[in-house]
């Protein structure tokens, strides 16, 4: 794995958890960093790991962006396609495939697992622009938690990409409608278990078009958005705000089951 284009694969430093108490999982998450220097350790990421390891007994992966930490590669100011969110959605691509395919090699009879795809930040795009990989039956239809979404900064991310990132997260509502769907699918979103968005209050400023663009889209009725008091893109004291309220979420979603 050598370093250099953004379509090519590197090595990513990986933290693969399993529930502390030593129970077999039920289920795997994904959580994705954000951009700029993105870690495995920024408190979104590390409180939400610690909260679906320890409460939902899931595995949870997370891993470094590329050129921090032990990951290999270049970063945004090194390679365009870094810039414009290639690299981070190839290698969420790459990290749910090869985790999906070893959890199953791990534990072969389990079925009807939990799966999570989650990111904050740039790493909600990523996140959003990921399908589950159809030829393991074994999961259940994906939650996706979508941590401060880069409403604002999407055009600089992605530039001509913004319409597409923006339409693959109102697809997973509607069931249809994104251009980059993997032919797998055959033109229709695979079904998914809910979509969860919270955002600081302070973040962004056209939110509210943002929430607006995704009711409008919501036909699956699979949508809960949480706007933070207080709050901003980096949380700083309000981070454990996220795992209360995904916490509450996921409950809701029980009780309607």
């Amino acid at each position: 794995m050598g370093q250099g284009s953004s379509h090519n694969e590197v090595r990513l430093e990986t933290r693969v958890e399993n529930p502390k108490d030593g129970k077999e999982p039920q289920g795997l998450a994904l959580i994705a960093h954000g951009r700029l220097g993105g870690t495995f350790d920024q408190p979104p990421i590390r409180l939400l790991a610690e909260y679906l390891r320890d409460k939902r007994q899931l595995r949870v992966v997370t891993w470094n962006a590329r050129g921090m930490g032990q990951s290999e590669g270049g970063n945004e100011w090194t390679d365009f396609g870094i810039w414009i969110g290639d690299a981070g959605i190839n290698d969420y691509h790459r990290m749910l495939r090869e985790s999906m395919a070893q959890y199953v090699e791990d534990f072969p009879h389990a079925q009807e697992n939990q799966l999570f795809l989650c990111g904050y930040s740039a790493g909600a795009i990523f996140a959003g622009c990921t399908r589950p990989i159809q030829s393991y039956p074994q999961f259940a239809p994906a939650h996706y938690i979508l941590i401060s979404y880069p409403v604002e900064l999407n055009p600089l991310i992605g530039i001509h990409k913004t319409g597409s990132y923006f339409r693959s997260v109102g697809a997973l509502l509607q069931g249809h409608g994104w251009e980059n769907l993997p032919a797998e699918f055959n033109g229709e979103e695979p079904d998914v278990a809910g979509v969860f968005t919270i955002t600081g209050q302070f973040e962004a400023l056209f939110y509210g078009l943002w929430t607006g663009f995704l009711e409008s889209k919501n036909s699956r009725k699979v949508l809960t958005q949480v706007v933070v008091e207080g709050a901003g893109h980096a949380w700083d004291d309000k981070a454990p705000r996220i795992v209360e309220e995904v916490d509450k979420w996921l409950s809701s979603l029980e009780k309607g089951s």
